[in-house]
């Protein structure tokens, strides 16, 4: 599951972010400092997993746990199915 969060991330980053320094990336590159993603370009790399690729990250995880690297973001990403079911 993990490689195939790494490679929506990837393929989200090509397609949408073109500024972003893919010769960089790896999992343990720096959102920030060795990909070039700002705070703006992270909330769209956001929201084009959740539209594309059917990931979700919970608000309230974007505003409580650190995301330097593309693992920590990886790590965080849930599958809408994994989700559970409101009551």
């Amino acid at each position: 599951m993990s490689a195939n969060r790494h490679a929506a991330i990837k393929a989200v980053l090509q397609q949408h972010l073109p500024n972003a320094r893919l010769s960089a990336f790896a999992g343990s590159a720096r959102l920030n400092a060795d990909l070039a993603i700002d705070s703006i370009m992270l909330l769209q790399l956001i929201v084009h997993l959740e539209l594309e690729h059917g990931f979700n990250l919970p608000e309230e995880t974007l505003l409580t746990q650190e995301l330097e690297t593309v693992d920590d973001l990886a790590r965080l990403l849930v599958a809408n199915d994994q989700k559970e079911p409101s009551l």
